[in-house]
């Protein structure tokens, strides 16, 4: 009996797997997510302007560059701005040679 109960379970797992795998939720989810997010990017359109980093530069440096004073929004706003026109790069790590997207904010 104890046999038979076993290879039932075991079964039953690797059915489960299978599913989930094949057409179960993971699957499901990747293709959500990424749907939410081309979403996410259709609405949110940022205006932006890309620029290459030079020695000395910092993320408030370039925007106040832009804006010919000082910076129009919260820090906390230019940071999470520019973290979602670049994605996987923190601000604080800006690299001298590459070339970011930098929010362009209205007056």
């Amino acid at each position: 009996m104890r046999k038979w109960t076993s290879i039932l379970v075991s079964l039953l797992v690797i059915y489960t797997v299978y599913h989930d795998v094949t057409k179960g939720t993971l699957i499901h989810h990747q293709e959500t997510t990424a749907h939410v997010q081309q979403e996410k990017q259709k609405k949110f359109s940022l205006p932006y302007q890309t620029v290459e980093i030079k020695a000395g530069d910092t993320l408030v440096s370039i925007v106040e560059q832009q804006q010919k004073g000082p910076l129009p929004v919260p820090i906390d706003t230019l940071i999470r701005d520019f973290e979602s026109l670049n994605p996987g790069v923190k601000a604080t790590a800006l690299q001298i040679g590459k070339s970011y997207k930098i929010p362009v904010y209205r007056k």
